[in-house]
């Protein structure tokens, strides 16, 4: 089991640091069961443990900041002076398809240096902003070679025939940002956070990120499937959120996607959710 980070200096709390923090001490928080309890679960069960984890807020942050659009691509990042980015700062951002929006609203926002990556689309007739530095490379738990079909399409443009897949602590080594702050790390990948994230928790590449926003998506790929999200037992999608709670990061805001529901025993619970972490040992 991974331990949280120690802190990595002590630091002394403002008033409004203190106020925040007893918005939450006063809401009972809902922790996950034991590994042992999960893996004894029914799959409805899982599905509502879920839905009560992802709603239950761990950190209050006092400034909310939406970066990017109200839909999918935009994020919330916590502006707390403790947490919010600050001059040099580094964002990486996973998954974009060509939408810059919340590129553009953090550029604007914080001027930090930008790198986004996706494997998925040619560089053909995209206008990549100046400030962004972008990489053919999708996000994995290994570094490999994916071949894809050719004849799966986005908005009529064929994704291209093999993704160059990275781990998150390769890129940090190779961009030699493995002993610097990463103030936000977006990760936006259609299910495939399950397969990267357990090999960030082992390698601890989260040790110097500040904040995670982070789309994810529970359980069965459809309703009547017997695949999971990034081939990832459902079991073990709920340790992995889990773990990134005992590593130090909280969520301070969650936000549910509607069209992707399911009614389990009466229940409306949304599999899509956008989540936003803090890193406390910060």
């Amino acid at each position: 089991m991974l331990l949280p980070y120690a802190y990595a200096t002590k630091r002394k709390q403002t008033q409004e640091e203190r106020l925040c923090e007893q918005v939450i001490d006063r809401n009972r928080l809902y922790l996950l069961p034991s590994d042992y309890i999960i893996d004894s679960m029914d799959n409805d069960t899982l599905y509502h443990i879920f839905d009560k984890y992802v709603n239950s807020y761990q950190f209050h942050c006092c400034n909310v900041s939406r970066q990017g659009l109200r839909g999918g691509s935009g994020k919330n990042i916590c502006a707390d002076d403790r947490f919010k980015p600050s001059d040099p700062c580094i964002v990486y951002s996973f998954g974009s398809k060509f939408d810059f929006a919340f590129e553009d609203d953090v550029w604007r926002s914080f001027k930090c240096e930008i790198h986004t990556f996706d494997p998925s689309l040619s560089f053909e007739k995209s206008q990549i902003p100046y400030f962004v530095n972008f990489h053919l490379i999708g996000l994995s738990g290994k570094d490999f070679n994916q071949t894809k079909p050719g004849n799966r399409r986005y908005h009529n443009t064929l994704f291209r025939k093999v993704w160059e897949m990275q781990r998150l602590s390769t890129i940090q080594k190779v961009h030699s940002h493995k002993n610097k702050i990463i103030d936000i790390l977006k990760i936006d990948i259609e299910g495939w956070e399950w397969d990267a994230l357990p090999d960030i928790l082992l390698t601890e590449s989260l040790r110097n990120v500040k904040q995670i926003c982070l789309e994810v998506h529970f359980g069965f790929r459809h309703k009547h499937s017997k695949n999971t999200w990034g081939n990832v037992p459902i079991q073990n999608q709920l340790k992995i959120l889990k773990r990134l709670y005992e590593t130090g990061f909280r969520i301070f805001m969650s936000q549910t996607f509607e069209w992707r529901s399911l009614y389990i025993q009466g229940r409306k619970i949304s599999t899509l959710n956008e989540l936003s972490f803090i890193n406390i040992n910060f």
